[in-house]
């Protein structure tokens, strides 16, 4: 009998969840169907299997139309255990919906490379400039250095009166006066 620590090791392994979801929703799938289902490499598929049919979790059926044996997976009392759990914790959802996203990119994926494809050449002359300038220019990250201004042009509004940035307004009041 498979102890519960290797059962947790088993479920944190890429490919685990998404077998046991699948398995749970259509009892009696052939790996074919499985490998094409899930967003793991044939030979990560093939050791998952295995560890779960070692663990009591899955085991190789039989189509009644076929004549292999190891044809198809078949999930058993112990895994469908397992499968309600992850069902009512959210998991199983969330694994579809993965899975659901991952077919959906990948059958977009090549209309996407097409297009670049396509477009290229202007896609080349496109933003020749560093994504952290603006329109103009001029560099949008922060270096921490205090930025210099043109104290000619730069001016502050204070109480009321106009003064020029860098000068003492008592100094400016005496030329005034004078």
């Amino acid at each position: 009998m498979p102890d519960s620590e290797s059962i947790s090791d088993f479920l944190q392994k890429r490919g685990a969840l998404g077998i046991l979801t699948l398995l749970s929703m259509e009892d009696g799938q052939r790996f074919s169907d499985l490998d094409e289902q899930l967003t793991i490499s044939s030979s990560t598929l093939t050791r998952r299997l295995t560890e779960a049919r070692g663990l009591g979790l899955v085991v190789p059926g039989m189509n009644p139309k076929e004549t292999s044996v190891n044809n198809e997976y078949r999930i058993t009392t112990r895994g469908k255990r397992v499968a309600r759990r992850m069902e009512n914790q959210g998991l199983s959802h969330a694994v579809r919906t993965i899975i659901d996203y991952q077919q959906d990119v990948e059958s977009e994926l090549p209309d996407l490379l097409n297009w670049v494809e396509v477009h290229n050449e202007e896609l080349a002359r496109l933003d020749d400039q560093t994504p952290y300038q603006d329109p103009f220019g001029e560099s949008v990250v922060d270096t921490g250095d205090e930025p210099e201004y043109d104290d000619e042009f730069m001016i502050e509004e204070d109480f009321g009166r106009v003064e020029q940035w860098g000068t003492d307004p008592d100094e400016e009041e005496d030329k005034t006066d004078e």
